[in-house]
């Protein structure tokens, strides 16, 4: 019977292993997959933004690469919403990971801080007419 015993302890003491070995490699990759986004946006901006500086420079017209910036700016804004979507991914992992008694942490293996993304406390701001 103890063997038996042993036996599960062991099995449940490797499947925690295997968990949270599991667990590290999807938030390494999710960590991963947002640098890139964020570094990709980035990018795009400057690309963006060096469009009309370049234009400019050449002395063309403000036709001249219009249909480059306008598609360069929709692929710019896929790359939000591509961001958008991972953010919400990595908020049902979270919970996963909650539910199988995982706890997130902030890179430096503290608990993640609260964030609210709603931006700047504006609640004693009053509209002037």
């Amino acid at each position: 019977m103890s063997s038996i015993i042993a036996s599960r302890t062991a099995s449940v003491a490797a499947s925690s292993v295997d968990t949270k070995a599991a667990a590290d490699a999807v938030a390494q990759l999710l960590w991963k997959l947002e640098t890139q986004l964020d570094e990709a946006f980035s990018t795009g901006g400057e690309l963006l933004a060096a469009l009309p500086r370049a234009r400019h420079a050449a002395n063309l017209p403000a036709i001249a690469g219009q249909q480059a910036f306008e598609v360069l700016g929709q692929a710019i804004m896929a790359i939000g919403a591509a961001r958008g979507h991972t953010v919400a991914g990595h908020r049902v992992i979270e919970k996963i990971g909650k539910q199988i008694g995982y706890e997130t942490s902030f890179g430096d293996e503290r608990p993640k801080p609260e964030f609210a993304p709603t931006g700047a406390d504006v609640s004693h701001l009053r509209v002037a007419a």
